[in-house]
């Protein structure tokens, strides 16, 4: 969801500088790893007094930038992006005049979070693609040189790391998962271009934001690790889409038919694809699209 507000219209009052609330919160460095139910919700909290606390945003300073941008993220929450002439001291103040649509907008982005992936740190991960139920277990250090990942099973992930570092957890586990989902896709691609008698050089695997996957004319095919969150028949739909760019680089009239003679209903499919991402866990865009 996004907001876009006229530049020339907002106050341009310097307003104190207020610094946004902390994406995590500090509990004792001894205690136990525990999941805490809604652990991770974007809405904003109260304090001790009841009364909202600041919003927490993430600033971006665009040269290209004719408005004040105000966009709601799943995981990352409010992204506020401003021209590069936008007094910075203004901010707080934007924000909290806009506080009813964002926290609508962050509750709704809340309730579309299945309910384990609310729960943090995360104590599973529900791989669909491969029917496979991931038990996360943790071990708490605050450093980030010694945070490790290991897979103790196909179902067991084992991380050492810092709790309260979200970022940092979402970068471990998508540094666990891409070469699971190596393995899972790879034979995956190879068995649908037999089927569909169609050709690449080599496959990747990313973690792209706004893809699920992509062709280059040279012949790569990259893959969104996070395919492993989705039903395998979106998985068909994914890799014989972008086998079929193969063929046709486009998303021309001539790309729809061809691919329609290789998965019927390919339509439709388009259309639950863009409801999949409910399906993977928030916080992974926290880990960036390495």
């Amino acid at each position: 969801m996004q907001l876009a507000l006229d530049f020339d219209s907002v106050s341009k009052t310097a307003q104190p500088d207020v610094l946004p609330e902390p994406l995590t919160e500090q509990v004792p460095r001894d205690a136990p790893v525990q999941s805490v139910a809604d652990g991770f919700l974007l809405a904003p909290k109260l304090d001790n007094n009841g009364q909202p606390k600041p919003i927490p945003y993430q600033l971006k300073v665009s040269s290209k930038a004719r408005q004040v941008y105000l966009r709601v993220e799943p995981g990352r929450g409010l992204q506020v992006t401003i021209p590069k002439r936008y007094p910075k001291r203004s901010i707080p103040a934007l924000v909290e005049s806009q506080r009813e649509w964002i926290t609508e907008a962050l509750i709704d982005l809340d309730k579309k979070t299945p309910a384990i992936y609310r729960q943090w740190p995360p104590p599973q991960l529900h791989l669909r693609a491969c029917q496979t139920i991931v038990n996360v277990h943790f071990t708490d250090t605050p450093s980030a040189v010694d945070a490790s990942v290991t897979w103790e099973s196909p179902s067991q992930l084992h991380l050492v790391v810092d709790t309260n570092n979200k970022p940092m957890v979402a970068q471990c586990i998508a540094k666990a998962l891409k070469p699971r989902a190596s393995e899972v896709l790879g034979p995956w691609l190879e068995r649908c271009a037999v089927y569909s008698r169609l050709n690449y050089k080599r496959m990747v695997i990313r973690g792209q934001r706004t893809v699920w996957g992509s062709y280059s004319s040279s012949g790569t095919l990259s893959l969104n690790y996070k395919l492993l969150f989705v039903s395998p028949d979106i998985v068909d739909y994914v890799l014989l889409h972008e086998l079929a760019h193969t063929r046709h680089l486009d998303h021309s009239a001539a790309f729809w038919r061809f691919l329609d003679d290789l998965i019927p209903n390919s339509r439709h499919l388009d259309r639950q694809l863009k409801e999949a991402g409910s399906q993977v866990p928030p916080w992974l865009e926290l880990a960036g699209s390495s």
